[in-house]
């Protein structure tokens, strides 16, 4: 499923939104991220899964024929 467009309520100073039946998430309880002007629902049960399911999508030869830079001289941090 995409994305689709809803609107935002007030209600008692809080806003709020509701979940359209098709987005419906398989948790009672998520973290909500904000990000710049942009909000994450993240379901609690499983907050990294959509990144493990990312991984998945790489190919075995990403980056296998990636353009390193040459060696750089940099500064050492101090300790």
């Amino acid at each position: 499923m995409g994305s689709k467009t809803i609107k935002i309520e007030k209600i008692k100073g809080n806003q709020t939104i509701r979940i359209p039946k098709q987005m419906e998430l398989d948790d009672g309880e998520v973290y909500l991220k904000k990000v710049g002007n942009a909000l994450y629902i993240i379901p609690s049960n499983n907050p990294w899964g959509n990144l493990k399911e990312s991984l998945e999508l790489f190919t075995n030869d990403y980056l296998k024929d990636r353009i390193q830079p040459k060696h750089q001289e940099r500064d050492l941090f101090d300790e």
